[in-house]
């Protein structure tokens, strides 16, 4: 992860860790409306702050405020509640102390999805790196009844859904085009043989576009319609202004057919297309 380092000021942690290793990570929350990592992280730059945190969270980014090495001030303090059974055991001097920014929105504080989403690749990644197992991440709250992270003590639901998420298996990102199977097959496109590049995919095949282009036809984006335009070789491109002659055909065509402006255009991309209109409106006057 791309984290970049802001560091506390020296009155506001303990200077290494006093021979202890880190055993676990606990979440808090700033207790702010609409604060950000680097702005929390710029406060504890400041000396006398009596706290601090090794990392702070919000919706696009980690600031890292004190060292892994050094014991941050985030789990100590005087018991607030009943609710205490990691008192003693998680301390500052092992455990690394996390920060996510909050809101408070209908007077009650929450943390953002994207906070979370955040605060769980931040938390996954110090897991493997000190291999920390998910019973070892834990909240404020645990360690001395604090009502931190607030909106995850009021409701436990949210705080059992981070942690699930911190185990939950890596979806697989989709596959790309280039990632898939692909096959030279021979392929009949208008009644001649081609060899194309061929996708299968779900019993379905697919030719790629570049294999139709390399085989003769005309590959081209049609601005009108704004779709891709896929022009056989036996075919030509349609020039709208053609000679009186075979305007005066189109007429006659139009009139005795009724035929739409998009079925003569298609009669007059075939190679042939100016003599077979002509034709068909010599035929159409008898």
């Amino acid at each position: 992860m791309n984290i970049p380092f802001v560091p506390a000021d020296s009155s506001n942690y303990y200077s290494g860790r006093g021979g202890n290793s880190i055993k676990y990570i606990v979440m808090h929350y700033t207790a702010n409306d609409g604060d950000t990592d680097e702005g929390n992280a710029h406060y504890f730059q400041g000396a006398g702050r009596r706290a601090s945190a090794h990392y702070f969270v919000d919706e696009d980014s980690v600031t890292q405020s004190v060292r892994d090495r050094d014991a941050a001030w985030h789990c100590g303090g005087a018991l607030e509640s009943s609710h205490h059974p990691l008192r003693g055991i998680c301390m500052n001097r092992n455990s690394l102390g996390v920060e996510m920014c909050s809101d408070i929105v209908g007077g009650k504080y929450t943390i953002t999805p994207q906070t979370v989403d955040r605060a769980v690749e931040l938390v996954k990644y110090l897991m493997a790196k000190y291999g920390i197992d998910v019973d070892h991440v834990v909240r404020h709250y645990d360690v001395t009844g604090k009502l931190c992270p607030e909106p995850w003590v009021r409701d436990e639901s949210l705080w059992r859904k981070f942690k699930a998420r911190l185990t939950a298996p890596v979806e697989p990102e989709p596959k790309k085009e280039d990632d898939e199977v692909v096959e030279k097959k021979k392929v009949l496109l208008n009644g001649k043989t081609y060899d194309c590049d061929i996708i299968n995919k779900d019993e379905t095949n697919y030719i790629k576009m570049r294999s139709l282009q390399q085989a003769g036809f005309t590959i081209d984006f049609d601005a009108v319609r704004k779709v891709p335009s896929i022009t056989a070789p036996q075919c030509r491109t349609f020039v709208p202004d053609g000679t009186a002659e075979v305007q005066d055909a189109i007429d006659t065509v139009q009139e005795a057919a009724g035929l739409e402006e998009q079925t003569i255009e298609y009669l007059l991309r075939y190679q042939y297309g100016e003599q077979l209109v002509k034709k068909l409106a010599k035929a159409m006057e008898k």
